[in-house]
């Protein structure tokens, strides 16, 4: 696969790919990627560029000039994908677009990972939170009663990256169907889309687009705290616990038809915790450790 990424949304993808057994070879600028030199760094090499990265083979070429773009074209003809984030038109204007491609390599699966998805007339830079602005991701992921407020994650980043793997592996999927290359494409609005849909299904049914906070607001017992269900928060906010263990006010909460959990505070506890019997252990230093790919922090 070769993946011609920057930032984060078409890098994730390539490397969840990789993390799938792809063998990523990215294609960098001359002086390689800027990012490498961001804060914070670990040996040198930035931290935020070693996760997206880790595990890939780099190789410089110089897209704007002929030699550069006639190399990229001959590395296409022995891959199986190619990966790409360049603004709007770039690749078709480079002799790089899926038709260019497809002429030396007609089973190559070319994935285009992209801002607005040419969905907006005079769009303005595809970035996560010029989307995150444009489609009031900030309302929607934010429970009732809390303010609005952008991820700061950039989530559509990480989302569109998601995005991106799942339309490699369906090229692929339709290819060893077909026997012929086909071009996918994923967006950062098409990630916001993802987000905002529950949203407006409830907006249209009449209901609060927003949902109950729920998990985010533990409610205080007696030894300890408990977690209502989303669809539970407004009728559980009712009882007063403060009088009652934690499991009590469970029981009590499930007598009248609401879902709670107790809430585990101490990491130490995990193990013992019937909920997560066979799923919690101990590491060789008897810290709680859960199944890979999953960790505690």
């Amino acid at each position: 696969m070769l993946e011609a990424g920057r930032r984060i949304q078409a890098p994730l993808a390539a490397h969840l790919l990789g993390l799938l057994g792809a063998e990523i070879i990215r294609i960098e600028p001359p002086g390689g990627d800027p990012l490498r030199g961001m804060p914070p760094a670990c040996s040198g090499i930035s931290a935020r560029w070693l996760a997206l990265n880790r595990g890939k083979q780099a190789v410089e070429v110089d897209i704007k000039a002929e030699s550069g773009r006639r190399r990229l074209r001959e590395m296409a003809a022995e891959a199986d994908v190619f990966l790409h984030n360049w603004a709007p038109g770039k690749a078709a204007e480079l002799g790089l677009d899926a038709d260019d491609l497809a002429r030396v390599n007609p089973a190559l699966v070319h994935a285009y990972t992209s801002g607005w998805a040419d969905r907006l007339q005079d769009a303005p830079m595809g970035t996560d939170f010029m989307v995150q602005a444009r489609t009031a991701v900030g309302e929607a992921v934010r429970p009732e009663g809390e303010p609005p407020a952008p991820s700061l994650m950039t989530l559509l980043d990480v989302l569109g990256g998601l995005h991106g793997a799942e339309a490699v592996l369906a090229g692929l999927l339709l290819r060893e169907r077909t026997g012929h290359g086909v071009r996918v494409d994923s967006s950062l609005l098409g990630a916001a889309d993802t987000l905002t849909g529950p949203a407006l299904r409830r907006a249209a049914r009449g209901q609060d687009a927003r949902r109950p906070a729920g998990f985010r607001h533990p409610l205080p017992t007696a030894d300890g705290w408990l977690a209502p269900a989303d669809a539970c928060a407004g009728a559980a906010a009712a009882y007063d616990l403060r009088d009652l263990s934690t499991s009590d006010a469970v029981a009590l909460l499930s007598a009248h038809g609401l879902a709670a959990t107790a809430v585990t505070t101490d990491l130490s506890a995990l193990h013992h915790d019937a909920r997560f019997a066979g799923q919690i252990g101990r590491d060789a230093h008897g810290a709680p450790a859960v199944p890979a790919p999953w960790s505690l922090v």
